[in-house]
């Protein structure tokens, strides 16, 4: 759900403070995988790699993914009742948008404004979409847009370092929260099973790692 992403804001995969504002957490990060074809990676390659998978590396990924879908699902339905909120509450747009301007402000300095990378980035994106995957430019457009994002998006991190900037995007997130199971009472039972999932998806992750660390230490030829 895209308000409870503000306590992800540092990672790649954060994504906006409100319906209105997804372009301050993260949505570069989402443009770049639909840029590069990141998400959808070619059958020839899935093809190759499969077979190089053990089967507690094949069983791993499967648990990633279905539940990687299961929060896709359960944010889908929480964005739903976020903008329904927001709708019943003009507080929390105002609220909302005071703290994008402050994400804003924190991010720019003289040498650099925020909402217009931002919009260039964007640009960028439908620049690479329209470009066929055969043309030569197209990996160096996607090169100069990696690294306008990480830019983009180590500057979103330092704005986040700035204690006023975290009171008030924690604020929000409880006052939206608070207004959502107003809203639609179901709300609450979906935030916990958004945190179960999430809690799962760290859990294999560091399952992965454990994994991958073990194969590194294994001596040549096991």
């Amino acid at each position: 759900m895209i308000v409870d992403r503000l306590n992800r804001s540092f990672h790649k995969t954060a994504l906006a403070l409100g319906i209105a504002c997804a372009s301050w957490m993260g949505v570069a990060a989402a443009a770049d995988d639909s840029a590069s074809g990141a998400a959808t990676p070619p059958p020839a390659a899935a093809q190759q790699v499969a077979p190089q998978l053990s089967p507690e590396q094949m069983k791993l990924m499967n648990e990633f993914k279905a539940t990687h879908e299961e929060i896709g699902a359960i944010e889908q339905q929480l964005q739903a009742i976020e903008e329904k909120a927001y709708k019943k509450n003009p507080r929390l747009g105002k609220d909302r948008d005071s703290l994008r301007d402050d994400i804003k402000s924190a991010m720019s300095d003289k040498d650099y404004d925020a909402q217009a990378k931002y919009d260039e980035l964007k640009s960028m994106v439908t620049k690479i979409q329209s470009m066929q995957d055969s043309d030569p430019e197209k990996m160096k457009e996607i090169q100069k847009f990696r690294a306008g994002q990480q830019e983009f998006e180590q500057r979103q991190e330092r704005a986040f370092q700035d204690p006023k900037i975290q009171k008030k995007s924690e604020k929000l997130r409880n006052d939206v929260r608070a207004e959502m199971i107003k809203v639609d009472p179901k709300s609450k039972k979906l935030f916990a099973d958004l945190d179960k999932d999430e809690q799962k998806m760290r859990d294999l992750q560091q399952q992965a790692m454990k994994m991958h660390g073990n194969m590194q230490s294994a001596p040549a030829g096991q």
